[in-house]
Formats: C-alpha cells, sequence, structure tokens
C-alpha cells in the first residue's frame, strides 16, 4: 500500500478545510483515523444513497462520477475524477443528508487519501466559529439583498411590499458547493429557487444516456417551479447541478402558489413555458 501523502497542499485547495493553518492539514494527513485505500478497475469507491462516512482525495488513477437516471435506474457518468480531485464530502456536511448523492467508479487502478468524517466535521465547525461574528454582522444587509433581488423579479410582482419585508419568514438561503445537485429529474418538488450568486446548469439526459444542456441560470434566475404548479406531476423534469459555489434562495411550494393564485397571467405563461419545455425533454428522451 502506498504511503501516506505529507505536502499539506494536497488539502489545501479543497473548500472545507481552507480555513486550517498548515499545521492543522499536517494534523489531518498524520491522523490514524485517515487512510491510503486501493481501487481496482471498475471497483466501486462510493455508491448512490448509501450512508457516507468519509471523503476522499484522489492521488493516483482516474474514477467516474456516475447517478442514477429517471425511474428506470441506469447509471449516467456525469464527470471523472483524476488526481488532485476531492469527492464524497457533499454527504458530510451538517445541512445536508447522510446520503451520497452520486456513485464513483474506478476507471483503472486508483490510489486515495480517505479522510474520516470526524475531520470534515471539525473543519467545518471551525469555519463557522471564525466566521460567526461577521455572519451576524452581516445578517440585515443579506434580507435587503433578497427583497431588492425579488422586488425586481416579474415573478413576484403580486407580493406587497410588508411581505417582501418578511421575506425571513418565508424562505432559506442555501449555499451549494461546486458541481454538486440541487435538483434530480423524477424526484418530488416542494420548493422554487431564485439563484442568488453564482450559476447553475440545467439539463437532462437523452435515450442513451448522455446529458443534454437544457440551460445555464444565474444570479435573478428561478427555476423549479414546473413541479410545483397546480395539475403538474409534482416532479421534477431535469437535473439542477451548480457550476460553482452558489447561493440560492428557496421559495416553499404554497407561497409559491399564493403569488400564482394572485396572477393569473403569470400562471398562464408559466404553465405555457412548462408545456414547451415537457415537449422539447419528451423529443430529448426520444419518446
Amino acid at each position: 500500500m502506498s504511503e501516506k501523502p505529507t505536502d499539506p497542499g494536497i488539502l489545501r485547495d479543497i473548500p472545507i478545510f481552507s480555513s486550517l493553518s498548515e499545521a492543522e492539514l499536517s494534523e489531518i494527513l498524520k491522523s490514524e483515523d485517515n487512510s491510503i485505500e486501493e481501487f481496482g478497475p471498475k471497483e466501486v469507491i462510493i455508491r448512490e444513497s448509501e450512508i457516507g462516512d468519509c471523503m476522499f482525495v484522489m492521488m493516483d488513477g482516474i474514477a467516474e462520477v456516475s447517478i442514477r437516471s429517471g425511474g428506470g435506474g441506469r447509471e449516467v457518468t456525469i464527470a471523472t475524477l483524476r488526481p488532485g480531485d476531492f469527492f464524497g464530502e457533499a454527504s458530510l456536511l451538517p445541512e445536508n443528508t447522510d446520503r451520497r448523492n452520486a456513485s464513483v467508479r474506478a476507471m483503472h487502478q486508483c490510489t486515495v487519501f480517505k479522510i474520516d468524517k470526524r475531520h470534515v466535521l471539525l473543519s467545518v465547525k471551525a469555519e463557522f466559529d471564525e466566521e460567526e461574528e461577521i455572519t451576524v454582522r452581516k445578517a440585515s444587509p443579506l434580507g435587503d439583498e433578497v427583497v431588492t433581488l425579488l422586488k425586481g423579479m416579474r415573478l413576484f410582482n403580486s407580493l406587497a411590499d410588508e411581505e417582501l419585508a418578511a421575506i425571513g419568514n418565508w424562505t432559506e438561503i442555501l449555499t451549494v458547493g461546486p458541481g454538486d445537485f440541487v435538483l434530480k429529474e423524477s424526484e418530488s418538488g416542494d420548493f422554487l429557487y431564485v439563484v442568488l450568486d453564482g450559476t447553475v446548469e440545467i439539463f437532462t439526459l437523452d435515450e442513451d444516456g448522455k446529458i443534454t444542456m437544457l440551460a445555464e441560470h444565474g444570479r435573478g434566475n428561478y427555476f423549479g417551479e414546473q413541479a410545483l404548479l397546480p395539475g403538474s406531476s409534482g416532479t421534477r423534469n431535469a437535473y439542477v447541478r451548480s457550476n460553482d459555489e452558489v447561493r440560492l434562495i428557496q421559495v416553499p411550494k404554497e407561497y409559491f402558489r399564493l403569488v400564482i393564485n394572485r396572477d393569473s397571467v403569470l400562471f398562464e405563461a408559466l404553465k405555457k413555458i412548462g408545456a414547451a419545455q415537457n415537449e422539447e425533454i419528451k423529443k430529448i428522451h426520444g419518446s
């Protein structure tokens, strides 16, 4: 088995560990909790939906990231990992579920550095403690920023000023890491999302399992509304994945319904957009 890495530089560019000192990074490398693991060709490193208890850094070799598509359960490759890339951290973060959101399989012989969940959570806590005072000071401007953005959107024209002023009572701000899934096709939909910062890509899979891009959304764009419309299937019709670190305004279904119940013109427009989207997706799926 290969020896553990000794250069803290392999961890320095991983966002979770960015606030740690050289000494703290070295401690992670030396810890008995963490180890070098090797995987043979086609061997599964992590499997979608299993409980996550560690993350990995690619040391050598190439691995493929795949997800199960639609209701058929077919695995579709969505990314390739090479030395220096990291994966498996999303399921360990406190704001996420404990479940893996994708599978990773070695294409050839692979060597990875396995980091126990405990070190990830300690790093997240250290970053939170360091930024807690700053976050408190920025709480009010964040609310103003969100209100200003929503006021300028046609989607929220029917809301009164006092309803927008109470934004904190009916929305949440989510931060999504680079390459993470926000939505997956065929899952149930309960929220609309507005992009506050960053960009997301929206895509579906054709009948051969290849990715077909539908759109890229940035600040002020919204997505996820079609599954919330009255009379819809209630399920997502595409995948949405972050291109970089993204902040999203999460709007619950009941408040979105309030908006469209007051605005019949908007409701009809969204239904027409949805019908056109579904036709396009059907053609891509070959149905």
